[in-house]
């Protein structure tokens, strides 16, 4: 996954957001402190917001970004 793919996430975590669609633009990547590096900013649904990196084991990539 790389900053500019369109993802389709995980029915949880578009549930626990209430996100309708649940299709994703991966936006950029905000570092951490801990050892997970970082996590994602995406946009979605209108609005942007943050995920931990864990949706690269469980979303989908529809989009790839060139």
């Amino acid at each position: 996954m790389k900053v500019g793919d369109v993802i389709k996430l995980p029915k949880g975590c578009s549930d626990h957001w209430g996100l309708p669609t649940g299709i994703a633009l991966l936006v950029g990547k905000t570092p951490r402190t801990d050892y997970l590096e970082y996590d994602w900013t995406v946009f979605v649904d209108g609005r942007f917001i943050g995920l931990g990196r864990q949706i690269e084991d469980s979303a989908e990539v529809i989009g790839e970004s060139r």
